[in-house]
């Protein structure tokens, strides 16, 4: 065993360093082009076609929605035929829907290329690739899950200063064909080659025995869990939501320029980066359910250091680095908590339903908080925001509380 392999072997489970570094390139993409991009190119849609923010998020907010109904649909899917040929058809129906859009003339146009992106992007992102590792490296999964959305840090970092970038050089149209370009020669390659087609389930097979990985709740507990974590996951969409698509409108709303906000932005990434990082270093002595409750109030405090912002780019600065770094473990929690809480037993469909939930809630942020920054202003909407962070925070302690003493199954 040459150097190199034994730098794998310490670094990555067995069998998944491969499908971490390519699950994690192309989720990098998935978000970048189909969710950080929206903040940037809903500026350049309205004011070409002089369409309201209200219709475009409108729109948005419905394919959200029809997202979420298929969600439970697909996650069955990747349970009984894997991750590898979905997500593969996913990158061509992701490119598909960015060359609609790239062509939209007219309202009914740009409705339905919103509505067929919103529902295939569902077959790309972090969800489904969850699903790919569960069905790899079983209730060991957490440790890939983790790799992979340290990766995806990097999507806001990486695609808010290039799409701002190709708008200078491009249309909004052909940016758009641009980004549809990465989902066909970089983001399907990798699905179809690196994941395997039949899934190793054999869990004996990995030798680390240091990470919490089950306590599988059963019956009437595993029951009020899983409805109390998918309120806890659907208003953290809430905040995490608004932030993707009316990051720009509310920095500006707290006085922030232009050029300022998108740098602040491009800071997300890597504070999401530097929360996972120490994740990974403390996985194997803490449980994902603390990490639940630690991402969950990094964001309550980082959104209350954003309504005290103002003027002031330090306070500004802080809201970034604790709602990035919070952001950044719940995107880890999303995957790592269920397999936690429930087991890998089912996981497809656990996550579909979780997703569906959540998505549903997510499908009313776009027009909704939009709507409230027209109406109600800036600070309001923050107010909002911090109070169903809160919310979430005691829900997940409720779990906390609820589980004490049961036995984890390694």
């Amino acid at each position: 065993m040459n150097i190199f392999e034994k730098i794998i072997e310490k670094i990555f489970i067995k069998g998944t360093a491969k499908s971490v570094i390519g699950l994690g390139i192309t989720t990098t993409i998935g978000y970048g082009t189909l969710y950080y991009s929206i903040s940037i190119m809903s500026e350049e849609i309205s004011s070409y076609f002089t369409w309201s923010k209200s219709f475009i998020f409108g729109i948005l907010s419905l394919g959200i929605l029809l997202g979420g109904l298929i969600a439970p649909i697909v996650g069955k899917i990747l349970d009984k035929h894997g991750a590898r040929w979905i997500m593969s058809f996913g990158s061509l129906f992701c490119a598909l829907g960015l060359v609609l859009l790239a062509y939209v003339q007219t309202k009914f146009q740009f409705i339905f290329a919103i509505l067929f992106l919103e529902m295939v992007s569902v077959l790309v992102l972090y969800e489904a690739a969850f699903v790919a590792f569960s069905q790899l490296a079983g209730v060991k999964a957490r440790l890939p899950i983790v790799q992979i959305t340290l990766m995806a840090g990097f999507a806001s970092t990486i695609f808010w200063p290039l799409i701002t970038y190709l708008l200078t050089v491009f249309t909004w149209r052909e940016v758009y064909q641009l980004l549809a370009l990465f989902h066909i020669f970089i983001a399907l390659p990798i699905h179809f080659f690196v994941l395997k087609p039949n899934m190793l389930l054999d869990n004996s097979l990995f030798e680390d025995k240091n990470f919490t990985d089950c306590i599988c709740l059963e019956g009437k507990q595993k029951k009020n869990s899983l409805i109390v974590l998918a309120i806890a996951f659907s208003l953290l969409a809430i905040p995490i939501t608004a932030m993707q698509t009316q990051f720009l409108a509310i920095f500006k709303g707290f006085g922030m320029e232009a050029a300022t906000t998108v740098a602040l932005g491009a800071l997300i990434g890597p504070s999401q980066v530097v929360a996972r990082v120490t994740e990974l270093s403390f996985a194997k002595r803490i449980s994902p359910l603390f990490t639940a409750i630690s991402s969950t109030f990094l964001m309550f405090f980082g959104l209350i250091a954003l309504i005290l912002s103002g003027y002031d780019y330090l306070v500004a600065l802080l809201f970034v680095l604790l709602y990035g770094a919070g952001q950044g473990l719940s995107d880890i929690v999303r995957g790592t908590l269920p397999l936690y809480l429930f087991g890998n037993d089912g996981y497809g469909k656990t996550i579909g339903k979780l997703n569906l939930f959540r998505l549903i809630v997510t499908s009313m942020v776009p027009f909704g908080f939009a709507f409230v920054l027209e109406n109600f202003g800036v600070k309001i909407a923050t107010i909002g925001l911090i109070s169903v962070t809160l919310i979430a925070v005691l829900l997940l302690l409720s779990i906390k509380n609820s589980v004490k003493g049961v036995k984890i199954e390694a």
